[in-house]
């Protein structure tokens, strides 16, 4: 009797013990599913994480190119706004070379026809023509200078835009491989 109450208390333990086992078997069961569970989420967001990056690292190379093919347009306006203002030089020579000659016409033409009020009144327009033109020439002048600033303004901020463009691409690849 006292061996069948042994066993008897042996079996409840044993059964008791294998309860417990099945309850951690359970328990580590829900914990491994968890787990695996999180760790494929973890997967699906390192995924997008790369196809962002990838996106990023097109858009950062687009810009880039926009960048150095405004670089380029600015240089080459840069260059044709020299040419202008030599251009505008000789144009304003030319004028003023034009003027004094109109200012000699005018001087001659009065000395020979003083005794005409038509002819002097024709000299008088041309002058003021003169002075119209040349007036005219400086504004173009003055107007080559500012866009010939305003190019050079273009030409700074398209290299400024081209070295962060090259800045974030260094960026970006330094993300790639980390």
């Amino acid at each position: 009797a006292v061996v069948a109450d042994e066993v008897r208390k042996l079996a409840e333990r044993a059964s008791a013990a294998t309860r417990e086992i099945g309850e951690l078997v359970r328990t580590i069961q829900h914990t491994v599913d968890e787990a695996v569970s999180s760790m494929a989420e973890g997967s699906k967001e390192v995924n997008d994480g790369v196809a962002m990056a990838e996106i990023a690292g097109a858009a950062l190379k687009t810009i880039l190119s926009a960048a150095e093919s405004v670089n380029v347009q600015a240089q080459q306006a840069a260059k044709a706004t020299s040419s202008m203002s030599g251009f505008a030089g000789e144009m304003v020579a030319s004028m003023d070379t034009v003027s004094a000659i109109v200012e000699e016409n005018t001087a001659s033409t009065e000395e020979m026809s003083a005794n005409s009020q038509q002819v002097s009144s024709a000299i008088e327009n041309i002058a003021a023509i003169s002075e119209e033109n040349s007036a005219a020439v400086e504004e173009v002048s003055a107007s080559t200078e500012e866009m010939s600033a305003q190019v050079q303004e273009v030409t700074a901020s398209a290299a400024e835009l081209a070295r962060l463009a090259g800045k974030l691409q260094q960026v970006v690849e330094n993300f790639r491989l980390n």
